[in-house]
């Protein structure tokens, strides 16, 4: 793989170049998700519902893993632009090592914890039993959701976007074949329902994590257990925690939201409500895809630049970035007007779900042009190795914005009123991320500080 210089030449085309596989393994990686939630759905509403009760905490657990990932991206991309491969080996090894820890906890508290934490967001006790038979699969085998992205976010930070994006193809394509046999038993496979779409996207993951640890060792030599000391491992324990555990804090964030949305909307609106959430999400996952891709390709371009110092280069892909943000919301939210619909109608005949899909995409579509300048500020933040920034955005501005909104917005006017409380929240948070992404990252006042 030809190797880019991403500290001189234009910034706009290192960043194409470094998204488009990036949104393409997304667009991927959401066929895979929404392959479920399609064949899913043809067992029923309460079925749907269950997958609308397992989204937060399987979000939560991606949380996890993606601040552990992000704090190992962070780290790695600075030592590749400072010239330093033993500093990238031990970080990428010693972020899996960190990420199995992690995963036993996960799969212990996960599995004894199922009762209290569904039955707490609302699920009934038909809807329980669904969602437990998914579940009890997913965490007996969440290794393989938390440990490959460590090894796609470093190979990433280097500045190999394709080795990721065929990770991702992998899986989807596993997942799209899997689904329809096990869910629905089709040829020699047994009918398993919900269960089959659980063991489906195991399955998928497994040979993705098996690509991906063999890209990351034979490819990029990035796995190593030579070590000068065992002390060695713990300072990368150590540095990667650092941004990760803030990192963790600041994905947890739109978790918690989507946990306590559908808690509201679930006494607000019942089954139907939690099932449109599920289909929104799922169609939302499409608009996602691109800011997803700008989002990864911020991570080589700022942190090599910050590695090396050139931080004028990093403040004026701020200053991309936002134009981007604002011009890509107005486009998606002008579409959504008149595809909202017909899309939830791919997923559900129910037209009451249909009509709360789509009320769900037109508000919370509206709002990402806030919440795609936090999440792409907070990823510059992180990056450069300021995670402080990070949590004030996005935990203070969840806590203390976002969710007091979105509870007031149901005391008003119920189901929609969440939805506005949400997206208006989400501006007011961007407009902040604007003000303090400037103030932090003007070249002027980092060569002061330095």
């Amino acid at each position: 793989m030809k190797q880019y210089n991403l500290l001189t030449g234009s910034i706009p085309r290192h960043m194409l170049r470094l998204a488009l596989p990036s949104i393409a393994g997304m667009f991927s990686f959401t066929i895979f998700n929404l392959t479920d939630t399609y064949f899913v759905s043809q067992l029923g509403t309460t079925a749907l519902a269950a997958m609308g009760f397992t989204f937060p905490v399987v979000m939560i657990v991606g949380a996890i893993s993606g601040g552990m990932s992000t704090g190992a991206a962070s780290l790695l991309s600075r030592a590749k632009g400072a010239n330093n491969h033993h500093q990238m080996q031990r970080i990428a090894t010693d972020g899996i090592l960190l990420s199995l820890i992690f995963v036993i906890c996960i799969s212990l508290i996960g599995i004894f914890s199922m009762d209290k934490v569904f039955t707490l967001l609302g699920a009934d006790s038909d809807t329980l039993s669904l969602v437990k038979d998914y579940m009890l699969i997913w965490y007996s085998f969440v290794v393989v959701v938390v440990t490959p992205p460590v090894c796609d976010s470093c190979m990433r930070a280097s500045g190999d976007m394709i080795r990721p994006f065929i990770v991702m193809i992998i899986c989807a394509v596993f997942n799209i074949i899997l689904d329809p046999l096990l869910i629905h038993g089709y040829w020699i496979f047994p009918k398993l329902g919900i269960q089959g779409a659980a063991l489906a996207t195991v399955i998928a993951r497994i040979i993705g994590m098996i690509a991906t640890l063999s890209f990351a060792h034979f490819h990029h030599h990035l796995l190593s257990f030579e070590f000068n000391s065992k002390k060695e491992i713990f300072e990368s324990w150590k540095d990667i925690l650092k941004i990760g555990i803030p990192g963790i804090a600041v994905l947890l964030m739109p978790q918690l939201l989507r946990s306590v949305l559908t808690a509201l909307v679930s006494s607000s609106g019942g089954t139907v409500a939690v099932a449109a959430i599920a289909v929104g999400t799922r169609i939302e996952s499409f608009v996602t895809i691109i800011t997803s891709g700008v989002a990864m390709s911020l991570v080589p371009i700022i942190g090599q630049n910050w590695g090396a110092g050139h931080y004028d280069r990093v403040y004026t892909t701020r200053k991309l970035v936002i134009k981007f943000a604002l011009i890509y919301g107005v486009m998606v939210f002008t579409l959504s007007i008149p595809l909202a619909k017909p899309m939830s109608r791919i997923f559900t005949p129910d037209e009451q779900v249909v009509l709360y899909s789509a009320y769900y995409l037109w508000i919370i579509i509206f709002g990402m042009m806030g919440l795609n300048i936090t999440n792409w500020m907070s990823q510059a933040f992180t990056t450069i190795g300021r995670p402080i920034w990070t949590i004030v955005l996005n935990v203070i501005g969840t806590l203390i914005i976002v969710l007091p909104l979105a509870i007031l917005g149901k005391m008003i006017y119920s189901y929609i009123g969440i939805l506005l409380g949400i997206c208006i929240g989400q501006i007011i948070v961007g407009i902040g991320a604007i003000i303090l992404s400037k103030s932090k990252m003007h070249p002027n006042i980092i060569s002061v500080s330095h």
